[in-house]
């Protein structure tokens, strides 16, 4: 039960709706939240820094399985359901974040969107990403993201 509670309060805390568009370069979802970082450069971004998020994938699974439970909803489709995102200098999840879903065939697909919703909700409630530091220890951001594999509408693995 207390678990419950916990999923409940985390959706409904986190569940405001996204603003959903399409550049030519993707599609992106953005929280509308304000870029209030304290990043000295918040416009240049790092790859390959060991950032990835400090929870296995297997625990994540079961946290977005419960989570997706909570609604009820029935989904279907097969594949692939990628978000693409920067983490600041303080270890926050910034706007713009990119979505790129594809078929078992790694073709470009859509899904339910109300899954595609769900599942950024979920990703916005992960607030212990890594805080990237170098030898000198200055932080800075960097890319990270998070793919759920999906299999006639479950969600059945998180990669990485």
């Amino acid at each position: 039960m207390k678990y419950l509670l916990i999923i409940f309060f985390i959706f409904t805390y986190f569940s405001a709706p996204a603003q959903n568009y399409t550049l030519p370069d993707g599609e992106y979802m953005d929280t509308t939240s304000n870029n209030t970082t304290t990043c000295k450069d918040h416009d240049t971004y790092y790859y390959q820094v060991g950032g990835k998020y400090p929870k296995s994938s297997s625990t994540l699974l079961k946290e977005v399985q419960l989570f997706l439970q909570v609604n009820h909803e029935v989904y279907t489709g097969s594949g692939y359901i990628t978000f693409r995102f920067q983490i600041d200098c303080e270890g926050k999840m910034m706007q713009k974040v990119q979505v790129l879903q594809t078929d078992n065939s790694y073709l470009v697909s859509h899904f339910n969107k109300t899954l595609v919703n769900e599942l950024f909700t979920f990703l916005k409630s992960l607030d212990k990403w890594k805080i990237v530091k170098a030898k000198n220890g200055e932080t800075f951001p960097y890319r990270a993201f998070l793919t759920f594999k999906i299999n006639n509408g479950k969600v059945i693995n998180i990669i990485p």
